[in-house]
């Protein structure tokens, strides 16, 4: 049983999972696990079934992208019930003003009461905690608001977007064509060996917290806490503060 582990790894105090409860396992979900590279480092192969990422993610201790993530709590929502599939999308690198590699993110699409919404626990700290709804409608989380637009892309039919303060921009687009395990392995061999992959060169890790986030380097950490940022040099391997940062 995933769910049962999954609510004891992230400290989630209920007993069972109804929609009106995600904000609160968003929350607890996006505190516990860090968005991290090290098994793309390593190239770890291990299965992204419900077993496989049960064992790596919950019984491993680990953190992962969003092929790790998203699948994990898919797997946790549909054992609770709830109407969910899997959706893949490309994000848009809004520095480069481009799109990244094809078809290498992946979120969740939930219906609830004949009304569609996108979960997405993956997206670095890019984290809306709360289900996006399909209306248009933005949705609050921290310093940023999100939703979702229907608009034809070379990418897909719906785009995410984000509000830092200083309007509309895309964090990806996507379809509602629902995949299966095969296509995560796919995205996760090009996460691996594409080496326009920003992910497969240098560690990172990024963890939300309650009071604001942490950013994790190879050789720098740097908490944003309220509206005070601190960085330092990183006193101990990678490995070991990322392993810190997961209860």
């Amino acid at each position: 049983m995933i769910q049962s582990a999954f609510l004891q790894k992230t400290g989630y105090e209920g007993q069972s999972i109804s929609f009106d409860q995600l904000p609160t396992l968003l929350r607890k979900m996006a505190y516990t696990f860090p968005f991290e590279n090290r098994s793309v480092l390593n190239k770890q192969s291990y299965t992204l079934d419900q077993e496989g990422l049960k064992q790596h993610l919950l019984e491993g201790s680990r953190g992962g992208l969003c092929y790790d993530l998203n699948p994990l709590l898919y797997y946790v929502l549909k054992e609770a019930g709830l109407a969910v599939q899997l959706i893949q999308g490309t994000v848009y690198n809004k520095e480069a003003d481009k799109w990244a590699i094809d078809g290498t993110h992946v979120a969740i699409v939930l219906k609830h009461d004949n009304d569609r919404s996108l979960i997405d626990a993956g997206f670095g700290v890019n984290l809306p905690l709360q289900p996006v709804p399909f209306t248009g409608e933005w949705v609050e989380a921290s310093s940023i608001r999100f939703r979702i637009k229907a608009e034809e892309t070379e990418k897909g039919t719906h785009l995410l977007q984000l509000d830092r303060g200083e309007g509309a921009e895309t964090g990806y687009a996507f379809t509602l064509k629902e995949i299966n395990e095969h296509t995560l392995v796919q995205m996760r061999q090009e996460i691996y060996e594409n080496e326009a992959s920003p992910f497969n060169k240098r560690p990172l890790a990024s963890k939300l917290t309650p009071t604001g986030r942490v950013v994790v380097t190879e050789d720098h950490v740097t908490i944003h806490e309220h509206e005070e940022v601190s960085k330092k040099p990183l006193s101990q391997p990678f490995e070991d503060y990322v392993q810190s940062l997961i209860p």
